[in-house]
Formats: C-alpha cells, structure tokens, sequence
C-alpha cells in the first residue's frame, strides 16, 4: 500500500511540474545571442577588428565562425587569460576553422587599450561596459582607435532594476537608460539597438551599432 502511495506521489509532482511555468532553453538563448550579434556586426573581409576585453576568445571566436577571414586584435588587461594558448583552446572546443595567426594580442590597462590610433573599422565592446572602472579615460582611447565612418559594437547585459554588484566583477550591471546615458555623454551616438533575450526576470541584453558623434548630430542634441 504504502508503494503504491508513493507512486502516486511521484505521479502528481511530475503533472505539476509540466503544468508549471516553462523553463527557458539556454541553448536556444545563446544560440539567439550569437545570431542576433551576427547579423547586427556583420564583420567583412576588409574589416580590421578589436575585441576589447577579449578574454580567452570566447565571443570572438563564436562570432568568427560565420564570418570571412579578416583581422582581429584581442584586447585584455590579463595577458594569464587573453593569449595565443587560450585561443588555440578555445579554437579547438568550438570546431573553429579560424587560424589564430587571425589574431593579434595587445595588453591595455583600466584607462586605455594599448591598440594603434585611427586603425579599425569595427570595435567590439561585448559585456564590458559595466566593467570599466574608468568609463571617461576608456572610451576616449576607443574613440581614437576608430577608422573615420568606423562602428562601435556594444553588446550589455542590462537589468530591469539596478542591483548592487555583477557577482563576476564585482560593479554593478547597468540599466538601459545607464548605458544609453555612458554612450552618449562618451561622444557616440546609436545607430541600430536590437534586444536580446537573457535568462531571468530582471536581466535581458541588448546589442547597440554605435559611430561617433558628428557636428550636426551634437548640435541636435543641444538643440
């Protein structure tokens, strides 16, 4: 009887669960992730690409993979996580068909990239953002390593309600208006915006074509 009993419980608690809110798929979110980052970034051959904070090549390399060979520069302050051996790892675990001469390693610190002025036509700033503890200093430099008519990508886990710290880094996540607010007032201004679904009720993404500000677009503004 008492088998019985506990059959029927296990019976219940499996309908109930079906019957409760369904679970995301995280494997369909990083996937949407990637491909919304992709059509939005849409790097050429010609293009000359910085990574800032690039890590062990996790994005870039996801990104690379659906894109034409061209020239990337990997961009860290921590030469221990962001380096040619990292790379060729990360290569192997994704089945990448890049070769890691792609990639140019370069070092900044927390005010500046170390990458050569007037240089790129596309900069990646993925999940970074809320990282930099000198925003002013940081986007200046990127500003100066821009090709004129050059894109900036930004690409930000944002939340609904501030919270008080990224468990990661230890600075707190932005808010949509935040970042929009550090953009701006950093002498860009946004060409396309495209939303990103992320796990959990407080916190989505969004990834933000940016150029920099023109004289007419700044006069506007004050307008």
């Amino acid at each position: 009887m008492r088998g019985f009993l506990f059959l029927l419980l296990l019976l219940s608690l499996k309908v109930s669960g079906q019957g409760g809110a369904a679970q995301p798929d995280v494997a369909k979110l990083k996937q949407a992730r990637l491909d919304t980052m992709v059509a939005v970034i849409g790097i050429t051959g010609s293009d000359i690409v910085a990574d800032i904070g690039s890590g062990n090549g996790y994005n870039l390399i996801r990104l690379s993979k659906y894109f034409p060979p061209a020239r990337y520069y990997a961009e860290d302050i921590d030469s221990a996580r962001c380096n040619r051996e990292n790379f060729k790892k990360t290569i192997r675990d994704f089945r990448a068909s890049v070769s890691i001469d792609s990639f140019t390693f370069r070092y900044g610190t927390t005010a500046a990239t170390n990458l050569p002025e007037n240089f790129f036509t596309k900069v990646l700033m993925i999940a970074v953002v809320h990282e930099f503890d000198e925003k002013q200093s940081m986007f200046a430099d990127i500003r100066s390593i821009l090709q004129p008519g050059g894109f900036i990508f930004i690409e930000e886990p944002l939340v609904i309600h501030p919270v008080p710290k990224d468990k990661g880094c230890n600075n707190p996540y932005l808010t949509e208006a935040q970042l929009k607010r550090i953009i701006s007032d950093n002498g860009l201004e946004i060409v396309m915006e495209k939303y990103i679904p992320d796990l959990g009720d407080n916190k989505y993404r969004k990834i933000f074509k940016c150029r920099l500000k023109t004289a007419s677009s700044a006069t506007i503004l004050l307008q």
